[in-house]
């Protein structure tokens, strides 16, 4: 859209918010009866609405300073000294993510390992409840109650939780 349209519809809603605005005034204080509305709209007014209008919109379009103020010495070593702070605070902030996702990582590992443990240490007991006293033999020829006992011991090695020697 070109920018002259804009400039245009931002002058042709502002003079009759303005118009619409007078005509209410006028009725609102009694200035104009309803009856003379039609004689209202004359040049005079206008003219006044749409110099309104204009002002208006060219307060509203007007170019802004391109060019900021000339600065001290003083003031750019202060905003250099502001820059340099909020870059330490973003570094900062990166490396705790940085390690926060390495602690994450270390513990849901952690977690992992202790939930294997868990399963592992439960079934194994489960199982030696089941025995009871007896043994079976396994398919590859060993005991069962021994491999349950490893089951329990190796549980206990991987097991975050335990203290390791």
């Amino acid at each position: 859209m070109p920018r002259w349209f804009s400039y245009a519809v931002i002058f042709v809603i502002t003079a009759f918010v303005l118009h619409t605005f007078l005509v209410v005034v006028s009725l609102a204080t009694g200035i104009v009866s309803p009856d003379s509305l039609l004689t209202m709209a004359g040049p005079v007014t206008f003219i006044v609405e749409f110099g309104l209008a204009g002002v208006i919109t060219w307060l509203i379009v007007r170019p802004r300073s391109s060019q900021p103020a000339p600065t001290s010495a003083e003031d750019d070593l202060k905003r250099d000294a502001a820059l340099e702070a909020d870059a330490r605070r973003r570094v900062q902030a990166i490396e705790r993510q940085y390690l926060d996702e390495q602690r994450l990582e270390r513990v849901t590992a952690e977690v992992a390992e202790w939930r294997k443990a868990r399963d592992l240490r439960t079934y194994a007991s489960e199982a030696l409840a089941d025995l009871g006293d007896g043994d079976v033999t396994t398919a590859e020829g060993g005991s069962l109650r021994a491999d349950l006992q490893w089951a329990l011991d190796y549980a206990d090695q991987i097991d975050p939780l335990r203290a390791r020697d």
